[in-house]
C-alpha cells in the first residue's frame, strides 16, 4: 500500500516578477509561432523547389530560428549617415537580449514535438482519431 502526498503552491511574485514572467511567456509563444511559419514557409517553397529543406526536428528548428532572429527579416533600422546617406542597419530582434535564451530554445523543441505529434498522427502511429 503506498500514500500520496499533495502540495499546493501559490506564486506571489513583485511586480518586477511578474513583468520578467510575463516577458519570457510572450517570448516563447513568439517563438513557437516564429518556428511554425519558418516550417510553412519552407513547406510552401518545398513544392516548387524539392531541394528546400524543411527544418522539422528540434535541431533543426532551434538553428533556424537562431538564424532568423539574428536576420534583416527580424529586425533592421534605417540610419541616416553625417552626410545624408540612408543605410539599414540590422538589429534582428532587438529584444532578445532581455530573454533567457533557453526560452527560444524550449519553444522550437516544443514546435518541433508538436510536428511530430503531428506527423504520428497522420500516419496513423498514434492511437486516437487521425488528424488533417
Amino acid at each position: 500500500m503506498s500514500r500520496h502526498t499533495t502540495f499546493r503552491y501559490c506564486l506571489d511574485p513583485t511586480v518586477e516578477q511578474s513583468d520578467v514572467l510575463a516577458r519570457h511567456a510572450g517570448a516563447a509563444r513568439f517563438a513557437f509561432n516564429q518556428s511554425l511559419h519558418l516550417v510553412r514557409t519552407a513547406l510552401d517553397h518545398h513544392k516548387t523547389n524539392p531541394e528546400v529543406r524543411v527544418p522539422w526536428t528540434r535541431f533543426d528548428l532551434i538553428n533556424a530560428f537562431n538564424t532568423w532572429k539574428k536576420s534583416e527579416s527580424a529586425g533592421r533600422v534605417f540610419a541616416v549617415s553625417s552626410d545624408g546617406v540612408p543605410e539599414i542597419q540590422v538589429t534582428g530582434l532587438e529584444w532578445r537580449t532581455r530573454i533567457c535564451q533557453q526560452v527560444f530554445e524550449e519553444a522550437a523543441v516544443d514546435c518541433a514535438r508538436g510536428l511530430a505529434a503531428f506527423s504520428g498522427s497522420r500516419a496513423g502511429k498514434r492511437r486516437g482519431k487521425r488528424v488533417g
